[in-house]
């Protein structure tokens, strides 16, 4: 069984809804960190969600790279190959929104390379910062995570399975 690095940025940090639901798999972070290189938080400012793993309305986080002077900071966790498969499941099925890659972070204890999700189309994400209908951020602001409802799907058939409705950021914007 492998032990991977896995950097959160968004809702599966500590104390966040989905860290929340998959406490089992991720246990307790291993410390913060932030990444290496230039990546910002994308926040749409109207609570959306096209991710169809995810049960919620809210106002949803991409990675996207290349803002400078920007640094995402997160939570540094060691996952199991288990947990690993259990994230992909919620962050990139059919029709997600993100891809997983292997980002440069750095912590105290130093540097290293962990598995990220990052926005599937990063130049749209920019255009959405640049058009004024989303912010870039160091990090996911827990009361921008708080602002959350269920999906129509999940309000009609609650606790079903994915996939979930999904509500579109970029035709929400202004």
């Amino acid at each position: 069984m492998g032990v991977h690095a896995y950097f959160a940025y968004g809702t599966t940090q500590r104390g966040f809804a989905h860290h929340r639901r998959l406490a089992g798999l991720l246990s307790q972070p291993i410390g913060r960190c932030s990444t290496a290189s230039a990546y910002a938080v994308v926040v749409p400012r109207r609570a959306a969600c096209s991710n169809p793993g995810c049960p919620y309305v809210h106002r949803m986080a991409a990675l996207v790279p290349g803002l400078e002077p920007l640094r995402v900071e997160g939570d540094l966790f060691l996952v199991s190959d288990a947990a690993l498969a259990e994230l992909d499941r919620l962050e990139i099925g059919a029709g997600a929104p993100y891809v997983r890659a292997t980002v440069a972070v750095r912590s105290a204890d130093g540097a290293r390379e962990a598995q990220a999700y990052l926005a599937r189309e990063p130049e749209r994400w920019r255009a959405l910062v640049a058009a004024g209908g989303a912010d870039a951020l160091a990090s996911y602001p827990r009361e921008l995570a708080g602002e959350q409802a269920l999906k129509a799907c999940c309000e009609r058939a609650p606790g079903h399975a994915p996939p979930h409705d999904v509500v579109d950021p970029f035709a929400q914007s202004p």
